[in-house]
C-alpha cells in the first residue's frame, strides 16, 4: 500500500501554478491544497443541507462491520466525519488514484474508470460518491460497478451539485456576461474534454438503468451569498460563497488553456470578470444540489 501511495504522490505535473495528478492530462482539474480545500467546502455544504448526517441511506445502527466506500475520495472529507461520528466506526475504503487519509482503515489506489478492484467478500453495505461532473467519463460503468460491488440490499448514495447559477428575476441577466460565457465554455470544454460537468439530470436513469430500486432524488436549493432572510441559508450561502472563491480557478485553468487553447491571460481576466459579477449582492443567485439514493435488491446475486 505505501508503493502505491508513493507511485501516487509523484505522478503529478504542474500546470499555471497549480498541481494536478497524472502526465497524462486524466483530469480536468487540480488535485493541490487549494482544490483539496474547495472539495472539503462542498461537503461541509451537504453536512448543512443534510443536518449534520453523512448519509441518509436507511442502514441501521451502523457497527464496526458495516463496509462502507468512499469512490474518488480526494479530500477525504466525508471518510473523516465518518470516522468521527460513529464509534466503533464502520470499515471504511477509500478509492482515488491520489489522495489517502491517514484515518481510512483501508485505501485502494486505483484507477476510478474500469473494473474495481474488489472481491465478493469485500462487498460494501454502503457505497458514497461525491462530485463527480468532470471526474468520470464513464457513468454506465460508475453505476454498474456500484450495484456489482454492494451486498443485496446495500445501498449507493451520490451527491452533485449543479454547475450553473440561477436567478429569478430575468433582468438580471444583463448583468450576468462573463458567468454565463463562462458556464457555456465550461460545459463545451467538458465535453472536448471527454469527462461533462453537468451530468445531474441523467443521475436518476442511470441507477434506474443498472438495476437499483427505491431510488429516490433528493433537490436542494442553495443560495450564493447573503441574501436570504433565514440564518440557515444565509450561512449556506456564505460557505458558497467561499466554495467558489477556492473553486472557480481549479475548475477553469486546464479546461480553457489546454483544451479550448485560450492563453493563461485570457483566462485569468475571464475568471476575474465572472468573480467581479459574483460579488453583486443583489442579484440573489442560488445553485441546485442533488442526492440520488438507490438500492441494490435484496434478492440480488452477491457476485
Amino acid at each position: 500500500m505505501e508503493k502505491n501511495w508513493l507511485r501516487a504522490r509523484n505522478n503529478h505535473t504542474y500546470e499555471n501554478g497549480r498541481r494536478y495528478y497524472g502526465f497524462r492530462s486524466e483530469f480536468p482539474f487540480p488535485d493541490d491544497r487549494t482544490a483539496t480545500v474547495a472539495h472539503g467546502a462542498i461537503n461541509g455544504i451537504w453536512l448543512k443541507l443534510l443536518d449534520g448526517k453523512t448519509f441518509i441511506a436507511p442502514i441501521g445502527p451502523v457497527k464496526k462491520t458495516h463496509k462502507f466506500l468512499e469512490f474518488a475520495t480526494r479530500s477525504g472529507s466525508w471518510t473523516i466525519l465518518v470516522v468521527e461520528k460513529y464509534h466503533p466506526a464502520p470499515h471504511i475504503t477509500g478509492m482515488d488514484v491520489t489522495q489517502m487519509s491517514g484515518d481510512l482503515r483501508y485505501f485502494e489506489n486505483h484507477e476510478i474508470e474500469g473494473q474495481w478492484p474488489f472481491t465478493p467478500k469485500q462487498a460494501f453495505h454502503l457505497i458514497h460518491a461525491q462530485s463527480l461532473g468532470g471526474v468520470i467519463a464513464d457513468y454506465d460503468g460508475f453505476y454498474a460497478n456500484a450495484f456489482r460491488h454492494l451486498l443485496p440490499g446495500g445501498w449507493l448514495e451520490v451527491w452533485e451539485n449543479d454547475f450553473r447559477f440561477l436567478t429569478d428575476n430575468p433582468q438580471n441577466e444583463a448583468r450576468l456576461v462573463a458567468l454565463r460565457e463562462w458556464e457555456m465554455l465550461m460545459h463545451q470544454a467538458a465535453a472536448k474534454f471527454g469527462k461533462r460537468i453537468n451530468v445531474v439530470a441523467e443521475q436518476k436513469g442511470l441507477m434506474h438503468s443498472a438495476g437499483f430500486v427505491q431510488v429516490e432524488e433528493r433537490i436542494f436549493k442553495v443560495p450564493f451569498g447573503y441574501w436570504s432572510d433565514k440564518p440557515n441559508l444565509k450561512l449556506l450561502g456564505a460557505n458558497y460563497v467561499f466554495l467558489m472563491s477556492r473553486a472557480l480557478e481549479g475548475y477553469t485553468l486546464r479546461l480553457f488553456t489546454k483544451t479550448l487553447g485560450w492563453s493563461k491571460e485570457d483566462t485569468d481576466a475571464l475568471i476575474s470578470r465572472v468573480q467581479e459579477e459574483l460579488k453583486q449582492e443583489d442579484l440573489r443567485l442560488y445553485s441546485y444540489f442533488y442526492l440520488f439514493l438507490g438500492q441494490k435488491p435484496a434478492n440480488a446475486p452477491r457476485k
